[in-house]
């Protein structure tokens, strides 16, 4: 059986410095015996011990937690993106049947233009940053992502640090998902396109759909990039605060060296 360790790290921590107090007052009192000197000794190494042997088993619950949270995800991207396909497939088979083979192509080429899109997405030489691309739908049921990247993105190839990079382009969506209102009138859209001049990497994000009144990005998006990228807010059309389209551009300079 495991010992019942407080579920709290810092309060068992302190309890456990705390308790050395104990043998500590014992050497004080008795200094000219041997043996509160041996007990204070083997105390201290058995706080050592249980705080040890606590922080472990933290460890491991918490790495078992994060390990069955990636599972989950991965059967919930799975689990849509077979849902698609199975639409895909009953539309195609349709065609088919109907005899009709003009449209049958267009699903075709509308399946391997999406084959397309995730191949370079999962190669964008960020895993952090694919896996949060390709399974966005999991976690966002009121705004649909439309990834493009262009030729030459590889974030793992370019003189930027790519994990800074990825946070902060996560923490950015994750923003402009927080700001999206559920749209009774249509379809909330977010299209991130990535592309790479000799000068920078230029992440353009166009949100078209309702926006929550009042909710600002630009300060945010400064904190978030870090320092990294020049965050620019190029047009909003529509309806002021509420709807139309809000153009973004984030421009990561590729003149600086990796830190």
């Amino acid at each position: 059986m495991r010992p019942a360790f407080p579920e709290n790290g810092t309060r068992w921590g302190i309890a456990a410095i705390a308790s050395t107090a104990i043998p500590a007052a014992a050497v004080f009192v008795w200094r000219e015996s041997w043996w509160p000197e041996v007990l204070f000794i083997a105390w201290v190494l058995a706080a050592f011990a249980l705080y040890t042997a606590w922080a472990k088993r933290k460890w491991t619950e918490r790495s078992i937690r994060m390990l069955d949270h990636a599972r989950l995800s991965a059967i919930r991207t799975l689990s849509h993106h077979r849902h698609d396909w199975m639409n895909d497939l009953q539309i195609l088979y349709g065609y088919l049947r109907l005899n009709k083979p003009d449209n049958a192509v267009q699903i075709v080429d509308r399946i391997r233009e999406r084959m397309e899109k995730d191949s370079k997405v999962s190669q964008l030489g960020n895993a952090e940053l694919s896996t949060y691309l390709l399974s966005f739908r999991t976690i966002c049921d009121h705004v649909r992502l439309d990834v493009n990247v262009g030729e030459g993105v590889c974030l793992d190839r370019l003189p930027v640090d790519a994990d800074k990079l990825a946070a902060g382009l996560i923490g950015l969506i994750n923003a402009i998902r927080y700001r999206a209102a559920p749209s009774s009138a249509g379809e909330n859209v977010l299209r991130v396109s990535f592309l790479r001049t000799e000068e920078a990497l230029r992440v353009e994000l166009v949100y078209e759909g309702e926006w929550s009144s009042g909710q600002s990005l630009s300060g945010e998006a400064e904190s978030l990039l870090h320092g990294l990228g020049r965050w620019t807010e190029v047009k909003e059309d529509g309806e002021g605060a509420r709807g139309g389209a809000r153009q973004m551009l984030v421009t990561f300079p590729l003149t600086a060296l990796r830190s």
